[in-house]
């Protein structure tokens, strides 16, 4: 039987907080500027974040509030510094 597209085997990020090793990533809940809880996302490559996001809110997709150093489409890919995300739960 062929595992998920893509996993390779690989457990897929935990919906909790915390580092996670196999997406290199640690995710933090915190109140954003608006006053409301959200989640940092630190990681060691922009998948890993959009990964975990994923993982986090599983049940409606999230949103995305703040994001640095993440690639996007038609843009030089240079990293300027670690990749980071700051998400909300839909």
């Amino acid at each position: 039987m062929a595992g998920p597209a893509g996993g390779g085997g690989a457990a897929a990020p935990p919906p909790t907080t915390g580092p996670d090793r196999a997406s290199g990533s640690d995710a933090t809940q915190i109140t954003w500027t608006d006053g409301k809880p959200a989640y940092s996302i630190t990681c060691i490559n922009p998948g890993g974040c959009q990964e975990r996001a994923l993982a986090m809110c599983r049940q409606n997709g999230f949103t995305t509030l703040s994001s640095e150093n993440m690639p996007t489409v038609g843009a030089i890919r240079t990293v300027h510094g670690r990749p980071s995300a700051v998400i909300r739960c839909n």
